[in-house]
């Protein structure tokens, strides 16, 4: 007598196998959505803090304000220094800070020399 086996499926090793891959798969999957989401959130930190840069710029061209000082908008806090170079000519220096998520503190900045009329 021939005894066949005739059982289909999978074994057991291969079950246990097939779902470590998975885990793992999964688990970098996550890392990579936690790695885009931070990054996003520089992204829109950056963009934020450079639109807060240029209007404060322009603030202080029209006004032509020789006072420093600090102010704090959407968690991006900036601070300016308006410095007289010349007769005519004035530096301001702008610099926008905020922490991320991890709590490193981040920095941008922008300097420009702006020609002041005489009056």
């Amino acid at each position: 007598m021939i005894s066949r086996n005739t059982d289909k499926g999978f074994t057991i090793m291969e079950v246990l196998v097939s779902i470590i891959i998975l885990t793992l798969s999964l688990l970098l999957l996550l890392n990579m959505a936690m790695v885009a989401l931070e990054a996003n959130d520089w992204s829109n930190k950056a963009t934020a803090s450079t639109q807060l840069l240029q209007d404060k710029l322009e603030e202080l061209r029209t006004t032509m304000s020789l006072s420093n000082g600090v102010d704090t908008l959407q968690g991006i806090e900036r601070r300016w220094q308006v410095t007289k170079t010349a007769d005519h000519l004035r530096r301001i220096d702008i610099m926008a800070s905020w922490q991320n998520n991890r709590g490193d503190l981040l920095h941008n900045n922008i300097t420009a020399y702006v020609r002041t009329d005489s009056t």
